[in-house]
């Protein structure tokens, strides 16, 4: 039976080994804190400090006495002398799903420092200026005692750029203006252009992947009258699609363009808004020719 009993201690000191060589292992562990007894008087120490320098300042200014906003400061400056006295002061940050945001935004945004009082750094605050950053979409954060700050950020995926006043934007799925940080990493995306075209890029691009081999050869998209888009193919052909049911006319396209090899021919523009109907231009007329063809 002992055998048996050392056998299962073993295990379990293998198993637990096995936890603490993952990363979260080794973070949860690093994180383990026991708040000391004098550590525990001395944060009931500051909050009783906080409360009397509170009841002094409304006292004061319910008597007019213009002292309330120098007694506060000097109890913050206090309350903050002794928390650090007693090591509850910013260590260490962590940062998870970091990819495009940079370092000095973070830090920009978290607004605190090595040495300063963590009691008094914001996690709500911070966590609102963070998801005012382009690239972030969320974020979480908690503030671990005595030292450590983790924060957890969920970033945007870019899937269109936004040409906007001789300005490129990058944005994502949902239409968020991510902005021009990174644009040289993503210059294969579509340019898409016009009012609101961030807000119906993703239904676009869903359209145009149905159909990869056309897809490839779009260079740009002009979101047109808040209701309609205008293909560039190339950047010398205009397709130009309706409001209502675009994703027909565009694979009609592709099915004349494998058959016929349209858009391969001298044309500037094919208008196919009209249902049933298909209007080409040729570059070699200034006139638009109308054809009749197939119903689209």
């Amino acid at each position: 039976m002992r055998r048996v009993g050392k056998a299962r201690r073993a295990t379990a000191t293998r198993r637990h080994s096995r936890r603490q060589t993952t990363l979260w292992g080794r973070i949860t562990e690093r994180f383990q804190f026991e708040l000391t007894p004098s550590r525990r008087w001395l944060l009931y120490g500051s909050g009783a400090l906080t409360a009397i320098g509170m009841v002094i300042g409304g006292l004061l200014w319910a008597s007019g006495v213009d002292l309330p906003g120098r007694i506060v400061n000097a109890t913050r400056t206090a309350i903050a002398d002794a928390t650090l006295w007693a090591g509850f002061s910013v260590r260490e940050v962590y940062v998870a799903g970091r990819k495009e945001a940079t370092r000095a935004q973070l830090l920009d945004a978290l607004q605190t420092r090595v040495g300063e009082p963590i009691l008094f750094f914001d996690p709500d605050g911070a966590r609102q200026r963070l998801e005012d950053l382009g690239w972030v979409a969320e974020a979480r954060i908690e503030r671990r005692l005595p030292n450590t700050i983790l924060v957890y950020l969920t970033e945007r995926e870019p899937v269109a750029i936004w040409q906007k006043n001789k300005k490129f934007l990058l944005v994502d799925q949902s239409g968020a203006i991510i902005g021009s940080q990174g644009l040289n990493r993503y210059r294969k995306l579509k340019i898409i252009i016009g009012d609101d075209a961030p807000k119906h890029a993703a239904a676009l691009l869903t359209m145009l992947a149905g159909e990869p081999e056309m897809m490839s050869r779009v260079t740009h998209a002009v979101w047109v009258s808040g209701r309609r888009w205008n293909i560039r193919i190339e950047n010398t052909i205009d397709i130009r699609l309706p409001a209502e049911n675009p994703e027909a006319a565009w694979r009609k396209l592709s099915e004349l363009e494998k058959e016929h090899g349209l858009l391969k021919r001298d044309i500037s523009a094919v208008d196919l808004r009209v249902p049933d109907k298909m209007t080409v231009r040729m570059n070699r007329k200034p006139t638009a020719a109308a054809h009749r063809g197939d119903q689209t």
